[in-house]
């Protein structure tokens, strides 16, 4: 049995032996007296209470699967969540510092008999994707409080809604009043809202949800005569739905041993929509026949768990858990839980002290479907759950564990993953090549498969039958033989680095950092691509220690996991790839690249799983998505789409020294500091620098910018026609009069750095921006937030001092200039003027109107931008979405022998992620000049 407030806050370290080297944490067995004389023992975890016989999963950012045994609590990684050489993706080691958009949750404690301690103003919001809880635990002599957090998934039936009020409560018979009692041993709110587990809801809790049923009934179906010899036997539990009938016949009568007189059955619902429920029965524990029984709650009682959803009819409640301990004949009948809840009554209360409305609702809803179920091929579900898609997406999860598949849908952070998402929808596939050395063959497994998507109840229920057969990765068994089986040598190479990782690219991996030894057991062989457009890969390999009787690890293995994204179905992403291998010298590190390139991927139902790419209720702009290096065409068939008002589309040409960037994608709307008004348009900054070693000024374009917001209108085959310069000039005197100066060794410059002073340029109130004396470069800001009102924003200060590390520009013009192409004849716009300068009094508010009064620009020909009939709902030139772009690295191709339509790449993430560095770089740099 296990209760949410099971799970409260554990933060562990977790520590790796080979994949995800887990250490397992071990906890403690305490035993308290209740005021009734029974004992109470529970598994203890930093200070979380459990009790035995528990098992449960706790989500992001944790990702352990925990048991608690009448001995100890063991927590471990588990699953999708087990990662290699690194804390499982999603998961953090501790200290591992995440970005948060987290609750505000309470965290202090206290005991009944003083709840003014629990008056605190300790608070945490370190954790994603959890809720705040009051917790209540009741024991003989006292009751203690506890104001804390818990992760979403922490229960082991799953709340539909987080804020909600569950009891546990125990009907139980006193053998020396020959009397039924109720007693209650915890009581848990929970709530999802910041500070909204107030100390000031502690006395509000309900004391019970007074359980009642009718003694006569309890007599007769439960105590009897208070002795049985035989009762129902199940091996293992027995799960069913209401789709999916329970199988009771394998759960016999038995006789049980002398010592035992009463017998034990449990009813679990996993999924109360579903009606998926689990039933246990055996033979009671003997301690409870002893001499202490009483001490464990006795033999005869009825163990209650309910829960009331608040935001929904308070006046009706889920039966999560219902054990019955008994003593008549056949009281262990599976129908035995049924006629509980017919004679069961409920008193739930007054609840009013909670409001029936959450305060403040969840920022940018996004709706997923969420169930789970186990060994089934689909999996009928009608519950929701709202999370927040500023930080959250929806999946479906299939993990195997052997011949058991368990599959849920819910939602997941999006950094939840080792790699950054690149688009949704996606397909993340992980499967294993293992070799049986008794068949002499070589077999595929696949060990999870994720679908991801972004818009509301896109995780559908039907998808889950396609999961198994998206797509499949094999490799040639002659390859496999070869450079993972070997020829069975006893001692083989293997590099040795079992510390940490080294990364590099996969033509300059320094292997030396890795010296090569010995190994006559295992080489594991690890590869994560920390930066996919690069062949940015971080590598690892050691010798494993030899197997022991607990500890046996597979000798020829290859983990392999891909990403599809519906944009591109045809290309495989690769995100890790895990080798465990005896060939010699399995562990250099070009093996990876070997292997990328005999990889085979057999697609699926991947077109099915695609069928919708988006929200059909919300308009889409599909733009081209694509970046080059040092490529005047920049061929590119990658598109991608987002919601049409949000973004717009773009071509973007950065120039840095010798190299030039284009970068092919969307842009928020909202990215610019000046507003866009209008679209079509062009940008362009270009800096005037001034060289002392020739003494000459010189012009050079930093970035042009083309923007337009209909469908696939950066089209690249605009970028050859991209304007290389406004060809924005300022007379030599008069930069060498105004911004060089005449070399005296102080100058007058306004002081104002906290912030710009706005108005315009005949109003500008500069008084904020006293003069000041400067011996270094005075830096003068102006920005015009409204360029054709003349509004601007000034600022100035003294630059500081030049350092071994801080160099600036003595003598800079930076101007950016823009156009709207579609306003005839041209008009063109500052956006902003930035002046580096040394010439004495050149922060004068009035020089940027003399700029503009000196500037000359050249536009040359424009016509390929000029504005088309298109809008912003045409789709018509629409390019086939499933080929990959051409210019991928050719380190990336598949095989020769692979189907005409499938080819292997490592991932390239999108326009603003990790994955994507450059572009990520370039965005950045963008938006900063557009401050």
């Amino acid at each position: 049995m296990v209760s949410p407030f099971s799970v409260l806050s554990i933060f562990l370290f977790i520590t790796f032996i080979v994949h995800v080297d887990s250490v397992c944490v071990q906890g403690q067995v305490l035993t308290q007296v209740t005021k009734y004389g029974t004992v109470d023992t529970q598994c203890i975890l930093n200070n979380i209470k459990v009790l035995p016989g528990s098992s449960f999963k706790l989500a992001y950012p944790d990702c352990l699967e925990c048991r608690c045994t009448a001995k100890s609590m063991a927590c471990c990684g588990f699953g999708y969540a087990a990662g290699v050489a690194a804390p499982p993706p999603g998961c953090v080691a501790h200290n591992d510092a995440l970005p948060s958009n987290s609750l505000i949750c309470y965290e202090c404690g206290c005991d009944q008999d003083d709840t003014t301690t629990c008056n605190c103003d300790t608070t945490s919001d370190i954790t994603d994707n959890d809720y705040c809880v009051i917790l209540e635990q009741r024991y003989v002599s006292t009751t203690y409080v506890q104001l804390s957090r818990i992760p979403r998934n922490s229960s082991w039936v799953y709340i539909e809604d987080p804020y909600y009020v569950l009891t546990q409560e125990s009907i139980r018979y006193n053998l020396t009043t020959r009397q039924w009692y109720l007693w209650t041993s915890s009581v848990v709110f929970g709530c999802d809202w910041d500070l909204c587990n107030s100390p000031s809801l502690i006395n509000s809790l309900p004391n019970s949800f007074k359980y009642n049923i009718n003694s006569t009934w309890l007599n007769s179906n439960i105590y009897g005569t208070g002795s049985v010899t035989s009762c129902h036997h199940c091996d293992t539990e027995v799960c069913g739905d209401i789709t999916n009938p329970s199988d009771f016949s394998t759960c016999q009568m038995v006789t049980c041993n002398t010592n035992v007189t009463s017998c034990l059955a449990y009813d679990l619902w996993n999924n109360v929509a579903t009606g998926e429920q689990c039933y246990q029965s055996q033979c009671a524990p003997e301690y409870l026949n002893g001499a202490n029984g009483e001490i464990y709650g006795g033999k005869y009682r009825i163990d209650l768990e309910a829960v009331v959803y608040l935001a929904k009819d308070r006046s009706k409640y889920d039966i999560w858990e219902m054990d019955v301990y008994c003593a008549v004949n056949n009281c262990t009948r599976p129908t035995i839980f049924q006629e509980v809840s017919q004679q069961l009554k409920l008193e739930i209360g007054d609840l009013s002290a909670f409001p029936p409305i959450r305060p403040l609702p969840i920022s940018n809803p996004l709706r997923c479907y969420s169930c789970d179920c186990f060994d089934q091929p689909t999996c009928p579900c009608s519950s929701t759950v709202v999370s927040s898609l500023d930080y959250t997406y929806c999946v479906i999860v299939r993990e195997n564990f052997g011949q058991q598949a368990y599959i849920y849908a819910d939602y997941l952070e999006l950094d939840a993953t080792l790699m950054y998402i690149e688009e949704f929808p996606y397909a993340l596939v992980e499967e294993s090549i293992d070799y049986n050395e008794k068949t002499g063959l070589w077999f595929t497994t696949t060990n999870f498969v994720v679908y991801g998507c972004n818009w509301n109840y896109c995780n559908k229920p039907e998808y889950i039958p396609l999961l198994p057969n998206s797509y499949q990765m094999r490799l040639p068994e002659a390859w496999l033989n070869s450079s993972i089986l070997g020829n069975g040598q006893p001692i083989s190479n293997c590099h040795q680095c079992p510390e940490q990782a080294h990364c590099g690219t996969t033509d300059f991996l320094e292997e030396n950092t890795c010296p090569i030894q010995s190994c006559n057991t295992t080489c594991l062989v690890l590869d994560t691509y920390e930066d996919p457009a690069y062949d940015y890969l971080c590598y690892q390999s050691f010798c494993l220690p030899p197997d022991t009787q607990d500890y046996q690890l597979d000798r020829h293995k290859v983990e392999i996991e891909g990403i599809v994204y519906a944009s591109q179905q045809n290309v495989v992403h690769l995100w890790e790839i895990d080798i465990y291998c005896r060939a010699n010298d399995c562990s250099r590190a070009g093996i990876f690249k070997d292997l990328r390139a005999n990889l085979r991927v057999e697609p699926g139902t991947l077109g099915a799983l695609f069928t919708e790419t988006h929200d059909p209720n919300i308009p889409q702009r599909r733009c081209y998505d694509c970046y080059c290096h040092n490529q005047p065409g920049c061929i590119c068939e990658r598109t991608t789409i987002m919601a049409a008002n949000q973004t717009y589309c773009m071509i973007m040409r950065e120039s840095y020294g010798q190299d030039v960037w284009t970068s092919l994608g969307h842009i928020s709307q909202d990215s610019t500091r000046v507003h866009i008004q209008d679209f079509p348009y062009l940008l362009v900054e270009e800096s005037i620098l001034y060289d002392e070693q020739i003494n000459r000024w010189n012009t050079i374009t930093n970035f042009v910018v083309y923007g337009c917001n209909y469908d696939l209108c950066n089209h690249p085959s605009l970028v050859p026609s991209m304007p290389t310069s406004f060809q924005m000039r300022l007379s030599e005197d008069w930069l060498n009069i105004n911004v060089k100066g005449n070399g005296q060794p102080v100058r007058n410059c306004h002081e104002c750095p906290d912030g710009p002073q706005c108005g315009h340029s005949d109003y500008l109130d500069t008084s904020h921006c006293p003069i000041k004396e400067c011996n270094t470069t005075c830096l003068v800001f102006d920005t015009f937030d409204k360029p054709n009102d003349d509004l601007q924003c000034y600022q100035s200060f003294c630059a500081p001092a030049d350092s071994d590390d801080f160099h600036i520009d003595t003598h800079r013009v930076e101007i950016e200039g823009l156009l709207y192409l579609n306003k005839k004849p041209y008009t063109f716009e500052l956006w902003e003027v930035d002046i580096y300068c040394r010439a004495d009094d050149c922060s004068r508010p009035e020089i940027f109107t003399e700029l503009k009064n000196n500037l000359t620009y050249e536009y040359g020909d424009l016509s390929p931008f000029e504005p088309q009939t298109s809008t912003s709902s045409q789709s018509t030139n629409n390019p086939p979405t499933t080929t990959s772009s051409t210019n991928n690295p050719p380190t990336t191709a598949s095989s020769t022998n692979n189907p005409p339509t499938t080819s292997t790449t490592p991932s390239k993430a999108s326009l603003l992620s990790g994955a994507s560095s450059f572009i990520a770089l370039v965005i950045t740099i963008f938006l900063m000049n557009f401050h």
